[in-house]
């Protein structure tokens, strides 16, 4: 058993084709994501154990902290009320439940939209979050035969989790017996396996070890099709107006505060007392969220391009129920 930071690590093969390989193409806090020649899975190895994965999220550990996510209402309404229009072309009413709730905003707006709804949340401060600010039902645990005492549901959605899970596969089949006859899944996730390497340099991070997986479109279908889901829909939307904004923002940021740290630090020492915050800064933050929210759904919905960054989210109607 391999060791990282003194925990224990698996190697394990490509979970589509099971071939080993030894091609790299992401090294990121130590960790490395290996792609495999046959499907384009890239995919951590070795990877840390189970109890270890769900204890980045339980104790607040994930690349994301719950302070960001619950702070992050604005730019999770807006992208949830774009995927709720999408849903509600298939289904506009019934039971719905959302894994990886995040800070409920989702559900939120899902339940404005007429939907009964649940929530999956391992971070213990979110899964609070939802019970008692938004007043909704949240699970702590990963989805199994008892959650919310076996109910089903009519409609089971997710956005960028995905990547986040041990064990897709099973995840999938847990989901099918959790939905109804012909209920309907839809989740969003990234193409990284299929984007072209050159445009890995505009991602800040890839988020290691948080991400366990980057799937290529045909590995998605390959996951529906594999856990009793027949795919009925698809909508891609390009990340590069996105990616190419924040490189440049980055950018212009950091000269700034290169030159800010110099003032202050000369005010600092002149009158003793920091500079004051800026009094827009909220106003500021949503401007710049929803031009992002602009970026993905609406220039990226005409330029997405095979080989290039994208966000895809999938519609996949229940079609086998698996045991």
């Amino acid at each position: 058993m391999l060791t990282h930071k003194g925990k224990a690590m698996e190697e394990f093969n490509c979970i589509f084709c099971n071939v080993s390989t030894d091609r790299v193409v992401i090294e990121e806090n130590g960790y490395r994501g290996k792609k495999c020649p046959e499907c384009g899975l890239i995919y951590i190895s070795p990877r840390p154990l189970p109890s270890e994965i769900q204890d980045l999220y339980v104790q607040d550990k994930a690349h994301k902290s719950a302070e960001e996510h619950i702070s992050g209402a604005f730019k999770k309404r807006l992208f949830a009320r774009h995927n709720l229009r999408i849903i509600k072309k298939y289904i506009s009413k019934g039971s719905m439940l959302e894994i990886g709730a995040g800070a409920g905003f989702f559900l939120e707006e899902a339940q404005k939209s007429g939907f009964d709804v649940h929530g999956i949340e391992l971070n213990r401060i979110q899964a609070n979050f939802i019970r008692t600010e938004l007043g909704m039902p949240c699970e702590e645990v990963p989805l199994n035969s008892s959650s919310f005492a076996a109910e089903r549901f009519d409609i089971i959605y997710h956005c960028d989790v995905t990547s986040h899970f041990y064990d897709p596969v099973a995840e999938f089949k847990k989901m099918n017996n959790a939905l109804i006859e012909q209920g309907i899944l839809v989740f969003e996730t990234g193409n990284l396996g299929d984007t072209k390497e050159k445009y890995f340099r505009f991602y800040p991070v890839f988020q290691y070890p948080d991400h366990l997986f980057f799937f290529s479109e045909n590995n998605i279908r390959q996951l529906i099709k594999s856990t009793g889901f027949e795919l009925v829909g698809i909508y891609r939307y390009s990340l590069l107006p996105e990616l190419w904004t924040a490189n440049l923002l980055r950018s212009l940021i950091n000269s700034t505060r290169t030159k800010e740290t110099e003032k202050n630090a000369s005010n600092i020492a002149g009158n003793g007392s920091p500079p004051r915050r800026l009094s827009l800064k909220q106003l500021l933050s949503n401007g710049y969220h929803f031009y992002f929210y602009l970026a993905r759904y609406k220039m990226g919905a005409i330029m997405p391009k095979a080989g290039r960054p994208q966000t895809v989210l999938f519609v996949a109607r229940k079609s086998n129920r698996l045991s």
